[in-house]
């Protein structure tokens, strides 16, 4: 390119003439040094970085509204003024504050997925969403800078986390929406290089992947989009199949998901819809996505408690069903109209695949009538996901419009929390523990049986087998008399010799077995007496009967200690407390039954207990009812 060029100049002397047009001589001027040209101005040295001319669009790309569909105005408004000002919501995540070139690196204001997130580039959209609705220049200039700025400074030398799990995949959806709205090269470019790392990522060609969870899901589907968007037929038959193959691994064939954690089926559900509108964006035929997405509502529903909130298991709080989950579904309508549209199942006691027994009184329950809810877990037929917690044989309990028997829930995804790390762990679950013996995890938490006459107005029954603690076997049966409605646990302990000579097994460390009930925010104790530990809340009452080695014990959580901590709303901790005892081990072969008797009631109700040798013997409305113990066969 010509930057200037010097011209010289041609320097004029006017003569000056007569009124009769004569030249009047000019007068003798002396020499003077030569005046050198002046330089022609010369065109700026181009800017390497600068961006080409914005040219606006009118409306978002087909793929925007097919991978991630407009929220409200309001919202949209709210976000992009946030990213004007410079904060980045990262989902639950915290939030990131931008500088006008981030340089992407964690930030106090966030946790470990926020810190991650930084690299969907997902937060940024409200930006472009906002100023393409509103023809609003300004803003989708600062969401294709951020965009710039991301490529250029992760042209190479990426890690792991940058292009692995939903981060990368949802980077691929929103270049994908970005390149198509904006028609930019650069940015075509980036799509086309993620949707690649995308399918190169997942390396199985089983119709059944196994091992996966919901983030390889989200990773395939921007894959898809990008090869339809670019018409590669090879590119997208592999996409799909990817697809295809991984939501089959992540919803098991009696519906229920894989991560151990009923929330995050909710959320496989929703990348199942987006699934299925990126096959009718790129015409090709959706199946098996909405079986398999008709497979997941009656599990959710049945993880359902009564007051209509999906069970806190795993990383899920309790909460409600966001409100386009599983519309047209008539188990789906029942449970977010609160009963009002619908219709609940019929079965009331349910065993899944993935590691769940939920049961319950009944889907209608009559005012003052018992509304008993329960879920026990073990060891899912797949493998678990990181959203799994270490919760075998877990009780919770929910009766009287009351969760008496909680899950902690997942607190935050923070890496570096001790509470988080806590909170996954068996000792933070309403469970058993074994110390001072080798664990083992190979053979987890086995149901051994399984069975209901809820028909007939029956008992439920569930045996679960936990063979992780080393040489001690614990076995948990529980019974749920639907007739008198109590929740009978009973615990039984096998402990093997140890080895070497009588005097030798002086040698080891005592085994300790201690049983925990884990008391949610909100729940007071009202009194112990005879070995019955009563909580409450306002007129509602909970006795807990028991028997065998161990007296009770109750911890409220505190500052300094994850004991007793639950999840309120996402990264909220909560104080709660728990209720244990310990029953000490012999170094020689040793067994015990632990049993618990859960008594839900109103205040100034009377339900006696009587444990021993026929079992449980429970008096309620003139009605006395003796249940042997549950034990495995």
């Amino acid at each position: 390119m010509v930057v200037g060029a010097v011209v010289g100049a041609l320097l004029l002397t006017p003569v000056a003439q007569a009124a009769d047009g004569d030249p009047v001589p000019t007068p003798t001027v002396a020499p003077t040094d030569p005046v050198a040209p002046a330089p022609a101005p010369t065109e700026p040295a181009p800017d390497p970085n600068a961006l080409p001319p914005l040219v606006m669009p009118a409306a978002l790309g087909s793929w925007c509204e097919t991978l991630i569909p407009s929220t409200s105005a309001k919202s949209e408004k709210n976000r992009a003024q946030e990213l004007m000002a410079g904060r980045a919501v990262m989902s639950q995540g915290g939030t990131y504050l931008l500088t006008e070139h981030p340089n992407w690196k964690p930030q106090s204001g966030t946790d470990t997925s926020g810190d991650r997130h930084v690299h969907s580039l997902f937060w940024a959209l409200p930006l472009l969403y906002r100023g393409v609705h509103t023809q609003n220049a300004a803003m989708v200039e600062r969401f294709r800078n951020l965009i710039y700025y991301w490529i250029r400074d992760n042209n190479s030398g990426r890690g792991s986390w940058v292009d692995g799990s939903i981060y990368g995949g949802l980077r691929t959806q929103t270049l994908v929406c970005a390149a198509q709205t904006l028609n930019d090269p650069t940015i075509s470019a980036a799509a086309l290089r993620d949707s690649q790392t995308m399918i190169r990522s997942f390396g199985s060609s089983r119709e059944i992947s196994i091992g996966t969870n919901n983030t390889e899901l989200i990773r395939q589907t921007g894959a898809l989009a990008a090869y339809c968007w670019v018409a590669d037929a090879p590119g997208r038959e592999t996409a799909w199949g990817h697809v295809v193959a991984i939501a089959r691994g992540l919803v098991q064939p009696d519906g229920s998901d894989v991560e151990g954690s009923p929330g995050y089926a909710m959320y496989i559900e929703k990348l199942l819809v987006s699934a299925e509108r990126a096959a009718a964006t790129c015409g090709i035929p959706s199946d098996p996505i909405p079986t398999l997405r008709g497979l997941m509502y009656q599990f959710v529903a049945q993880a359902v408690r009564p007051d209509y909130k999906v069970l806190s298991i795993g990383d899920s709080i309790n909460e409600s069903l966001r409100n386009n989950f599983g519309i047209g579904d008539w188990r789906a309508d029942w449970i977010r109209s609160a009963g009002a549209a619908g219709a609940p199942p019929s079965t009331v006691y349910t065993v899944f695949d993935g590691g769940y027994v939920f049961g319950r009184a009944g889907w209608n329950p009559q005012p003052g009538g018992p509304d008993t809810y329960y879920s026990l877990r073990f060891t899912s037929t797949r493998p678990i996901t990181p959203h799994t917690h270490d919760d075998g044989g877990a009780l919770t309990l929910y009766s009287k419009g009351v969760e008496w028997i909680g899950d902690p829930g997942p607190y935050r995804y923070d890496n570096g929390s001790s509470l988080r790390y806590f909170m996954k762990s068996r000792a933070a679950h309403s469970s058993v523990t074994v110390s001072n013996v080798q664990r083992t995890s190979s053979q987890g938490v086995r149901r051994v049986a399984t069975n209901s006459d809820w028909e007939l107005g029956g008992n439920d029954t569930t045996c679960l087998a936990d063979r992780t603690w080393g040489s001690v076997d614990v076995t948990r049966c529980t019974t749920y008399v639907r007739s008198v409605d109590v929740f009978i646990v009973s615990d039984q302990v096998s402990a093997a010799r140890l080895p070497g000579k009588k005097k030798q097994l002086k040698r080891y460390a005592k085994r300790t077995m201690t049983q925990r009930w884990q008391i949610p925010p909100g729940i007071g104790a009202v009194s112990y007496e005879n070995d019955v530990f009563t909580f409450g809340a306002d007129d509602k009452r909970l006795d807990v009967y028991k028997s065998g080695e161990g007296g009770w014990d109750v911890r409220t959580a505190r500052n300094g200690s994850s004991v007793g901590w639950f999840t309120g709303e996402w990264g909220q901790k909560l104080p709660g407390a728990v209720l244990s005892r310990e029953v000490g081990l012999a170094p020689t072969a040793d067994a015990h039954t632990l049993v618990t008797v859960f008594v839900p009631r109103v205040d100034g109700e009377s339900v006696p207990v009587t444990i021993d040798a026929n079992g449980v013997t429970v008096t309620r409305n003139g009605m006395t009812i003796t249940t042997p113990l549950s034990v495995p066969h």
